[in-house]
């Protein structure tokens, strides 16, 4: 009996050795891992539109008089008093082409600038060719400066992903500036001779550098400097009503450049 009882757990314990052995041997099924999407970074090629605004500063400066006033050939140069500070704003197009993470570019612009009351002032200067007023005369030059402002810039940058750090350079030109007005004055204050002449628009360079970040795949935002010298232009000058004056013009070289901060936002097709 006794004999029977051991055989029998040893074949129990065979059975359960096998089954635990093909347990094994069958396949298992696991949960399936979570793959991330992979990120794809943002592409900067495209054609935008967009609007820009911001503050303008002004540093206008010019030259000795020439013309028919020999004496004030040498005079030393006009100092500048002026508001030289205000808004700016206008709207901006563009096209933009990625190749891995450098970023070529071309912009225009157009904008409003109100830089206006451009003043200067000679004090000392000898007795007008008018035949009265004493010695120290003083000469006075006012003028509104450019209503607008454009360039036409090439772009280069490099982009971090949704960054873009970019520097810029080209053409910028102005224009729409009111006529130019300028007096004379005798010692005792009493003004003796007015002259005024239009100004012309200007041409010049713009150059400059930003930050630009795209908020969605469309919306971008930016930040940006620029600073436009717009060369020098000759303002010619007449008195044709003052008696005494009638006849007698004189040219002044004015030179106008600005520097400008300005906010932007782009939409990218």
């Amino acid at each position: 009996m006794k004999y029977f009882r051991s055989a029998g757990l040893v074949a129990l314990a065979a059975i359960g050795f096998a089954s635990l052995a093909c347990a094994a041997d069958l396949p298992t099924k696991k949960a399936p891992l979570f793959v991330a999407p992979a990120l794809v970074p943002y592409n900067w090629t495209g054609f935008y539109v967009g609007l820009n605004a911001g503050g303008a500063f002004g540093d206008p400066n010019s030259e000795p008089l020439t013309g028919l006033f020999p004496a004030y050939a040498g005079s030393p140069r006009l100092p500048s008093s002026s508001n030289q500070s205000a808004f700016t704003g206008g709207a901006q197009i563009g096209y933009n082409y990625q190749v891995s993470s450098v970023v070529f570019g071309l912009e225009a612009d157009f904008d409003y600038i109100g830089l206006r009351r451009n003043s200067f002032t000679v004090a000392g200067l000898p007795p007008t060719p008018f035949g009265f007023g004493a010695a120290p005369n003083v000469f006075n030059y006012s003028s509104s400066n450019s209503d607008f402002l454009g360039t036409v810039r090439a772009r280069l940058g490099y982009a971090v992903d949704r960054a873009l750090i970019y520097v810029t350079g080209g053409l910028a030109y102005s224009g729409g500036a009111s006529s130019a007005v300028a007096s004379f004055t005798n010692v005792g204050g009493a003004q003796y001779a007015t002259f005024q002449g239009p100004s012309s628009s200007n041409i010049g360079y713009a150059v400059g550098g930003g930050l630009e970040y795209a908020l969605t795949d469309h919306w971008t935002v930016k930040g940006e400097y620029l600073y436009a010298n717009l060369g020098r232009r000759n303002v010619t000058l007449t008195d044709p009503v003052t008696p005494g004056g009638a006849g007698y013009s004189f040219t002044a070289k004015i030179g106008e450049s600005v520097s400008i901060a300005r906010a932007g936002v782009n939409y990218k097709f």
